[in-house]
């Protein structure tokens, strides 16, 4: 017999939620989730997808460059960032900048000092992220950055969801899992959602261990 060829698998976002929904015994075979189902759905599953975040994923790996003018210490990085893993300055060779935490960069007494930056800072607030370096450049200073990003959001049940298609299994039982509350599945299923809790943490973390940027540390030979 011979085998499709097709190796994509494109799911919606709406098809998430049906499969999730399936899994929890809220819809039998053949049925469609209403319109709130979907939009409720949805909104968990973008919540899920926050909540991933918090992980490295290499699939979420991206790069930037951003250059801060003369004189300026600051400057507010792509709305997609989650976290910086680590920030190059460009010049006749990339030389990696030492990142501090908040406390070591407050306590600098001379913030204002100016020169080639060597280390970075990276604040966040509910608006995004923003890098400080020190010293102030003192010549436009072009950076690299290597960062994690956040997943796209859903806003409409047609759309692909920002994973690869091997997570979308892992996504469908994550879902269901959140979903058992809104239903009412956790009182009259328990022991399903125990299943499908178990299922989906160990596919997660399979994944996500499989998926997991190396951990390692880069020490330059000056």
């Amino acid at each position: 017999m011979s085998v499709s060829g097709i190796t994509d698998w494109p799911l919606t976002a709406g098809d998430i939620v049906k499969q999730a929904m399936y899994e929890l015994g809220e819809l039998t075979q053949g049925e469609d989730p209403s319109g709130e189902e979907i939009e409720d759905g949805i909104i968990r599953l973008n919540g899920m997808l926050r909540s991933w975040g918090g992980e490295g994923n290499l699939f979420r790996e991206s790069s930037e460059t951003l250059t801060l003018p003369a004189g300026t210490a600051s400057a507010a990085l792509p709305a997609d960032v989650r976290y910086v893993n680590s920030v190059r300055y460009v010049g006749s060779y990339n030389r990696p900048l030492a990142a501090w935490n908040r406390g070591q960069f407050y306590s600098v007494p001379n913030r204002a000092q100016s020169g080639t930056p060597a280390a970075y800072y990276v604040s966040e607030s509910i608006s995004g992220c923003t890098i400080t370096v020190w010293p102030v450049p003192s010549t436009d200073a072009v950076l690299e950055l290597d960062y994690s990003r956040q997943a796209q959001t859903v806003t409409d049940p047609s759309e692909t969801v920002d994973v690869p298609e091997d997570w979308q299994e892992a996504l469908i039982l994550g879902l269901a899992s959140r979903l058992a509350s809104m239903f009412g599945t956790t009182e009259t299923a328990a022991g399903k959602v125990a299943r499908i809790d178990s299922r989906a943490q160990a596919l997660y973390q399979r994944l996500l261990d499989r998926d997991r940027p190396d951990a390692y540390i880069f020490e330059p030979d000056y």
